[in-house]
């Protein structure tokens, strides 16, 4: 049986009586509740959905999820690294989870001081505990934890690329590195359109979002000698080669490429792409999400692409409401689209996704990153405030379920007053070494020149893109 009539047929066998369905996708479909925290972007949740881990720019936070209506913060923690050279670390723009070992990286754009992974041993969640400190000469835009090994992007001006850090025993030690420039053809192609932008690994296989040069699949099981797979999409190494000045600039804004982040379904069978893209004089616009059957990796098929929501100003220095980071669980997708909100679409059939809920407050919520909580009980959105755009970052909570879909989403689609905060403040925690305190908290969490990917900043000045969380489930059986 292929895996996604699985899929089906195991949703017909779980579902609600047919009144009670109907009743559900008439209801309205609201956050169930929201909690503040100062830069917060990126968010990862534990292995019971509970507790959520937050990257928040200056630092990090912790929030308990145990009731979704009313999240609470637990820690928050700033003016990380502040006793060190060239401290403390900044622009921090993702932070990644594996079992009780968190891993909170910067900065995410070069030329922001000292250039860090640190991690944290959470498994107290309400007193994060620093264990070791893994210094580099890079930026780490975003990276990934899984296995014991940490894989960090890598830009530093000269090169590209991924490295492995093995954190075995909490002693953080390089044991391996890829990068795009020592691929046969690539090494004469221009650094800032073909970053890496974002990292997904499992089963032994890295996904690489590397903007322009595509998407790639390189097999890390020998983490001493990474072998790359295939590429889909993007540019070839000559188109990119001959880029420069305005067409460089273009490149970097509109598709093709723009391969900004990566992740796969439970057995890897379907990988979805986000495309970060804008218009530049009426060519482009929002970046969609596309789904790729990869059950045969050398093979790879087109399934579907999900369009980006409408905007009235598609440019860079307009409205956006491009794809960000996405989560594939549970046979459906959970999106987000900056200005254009969060979504969930059933893709138990990834070729013919449906959109069964929406939620969009254009006016002052700006949606970074979504992520599976509990199954069939909520998910959780990062609004941020893009770059002092909006007053407050909040972590929002959703139901988990279908919702009236409304046949235009160009504006906000519900009461201004539908999320409220619960009114809790952020706790102030100690720290582990006394240099993490509450008391280096910096105003807003904002850093002066954090942008999109490496590559549009260097264009255009920017925005800080960061990194997901991916629920896996128990799905053993295959598409074929």
């Amino acid at each position: 049986m292929r895996r996604r009539d699985l899929l089906c047929a195991a949703a017909g066998t779980l579902a609600l009586p047919a009144v009670t369905r109907r009743s559900i996708a008439q209801s309205a479909y609201e956050p169930l509740g929201r909690v503040p925290l100062d830069g917060a972007t990126e968010v990862v949740v534990g292995d019971d959905g509970r507790t959520a881990f937050l990257a928040a720019t200056t630092g990090f936070g912790v929030v308990d999820l145990s009731d979704p209506k009313n999240p609470r913060v637990l820690a928050d923690r700033r003016g990380l690294l502040a006793d060190r050279e060239n401290g403390p670390l900044t622009d921090i723009r993702d932070a990644k989870l594996d079992g009780d070992r968190l891993i909170v990286v910067g900065p995410a754009n070069p030329g922001a001081g000292l250039n860090a992974m640190v991690l944290y041993d959470v498994s107290d969640p309400a007193s994060p505990k620093r264990v070791a400190v893994h210094e580099t000469d890079y930026a780490i835009h975003n990276a990934f934890l899984t296995d014991g090994r940490a894989y960090l992007s890598q830009f530093d001006g000269e090169t590209v690329g991924m490295t492995i850090v093995d954190i075995a025993n909490d002693e953080p030690e390089r044991v391996g590195r890829w990068s795009i420039l020592d691929e046969p053809n690539w090494g004469g192609i221009p650094l800032f359109p073909a970053t890496v932008h974002d990292i997904w690994v499992q089963d032994g296989i890295a996904y690489i979002a590397h903007w322009d040069a595509g998407t790639w699949l390189v097999d890390v099981r020998d983490p001493s000698n990474p072998t790359a797979i295939t590429r889909i999409g993007g540019l070839a190494p000559d188109e990119l080669a001959s880029l420069s000045g305005e067409a460089l600039r273009r490149a970097q804004l509109v598709p093709p490429g723009n391969s900004h982040y990566v992740t796969v379904d439970e057995d890897a069978a379907v990988m979805g792409v986000g495309v970060e893209s804008w218009a530049v004089e009426g060519e482009g616009g929002p970046g969609g999400i596309t789904l790729w059957d990869i059950e045969s990796p050398q093979n790879p098929e087109e399934l579907a692409t999900i369009d980006a929501p409408p905007t009235p100003a598609p440019s860079y220095g307009g409205l956006w409401t491009t794809a960000h980071n996405f989560d594939l669980a549970d046979g459906r997708l959970y999106s987000s689209w900056y200005r254009g909100g969060v979504k969930i679409h059933d893709v138990s059939d990834p070729a013919n996704p449906e959109e069964i809920a929406t939620w969009r407050r254009t006016e002052d919520t700006s949606f970074w990153a979504t992520v599976l909580a509990v199954p069939g009980e909520f998910f959780v959105g990062c609004s941020w405030n893009q770059y002092g755009e909006l007053p407050q970052a909040h972590l929002y909570t959703f139901p988990d379920r279908a919702g009236p879909v409304p046949e235009s989403t160009t504006e906000a689609t519900t009461d201004r007053n539908a999320a409220t905060a619960n009114g809790s403040a952020p706790a102030t925690t100690g720290s582990a070494d006394g240099a993490e305190t509450a008391s280096n908290e910096t105003t807003n969490g904002e850093s002066a020149g954090a942008g999109p990917g490496f590559g549009v900043p260097a264009a255009v000045g920017g925005v800080g893109l960061a990194a997901w969380r991916y629920l896996r489930q128990n799905d053993e059986s295959k598409k074929r």
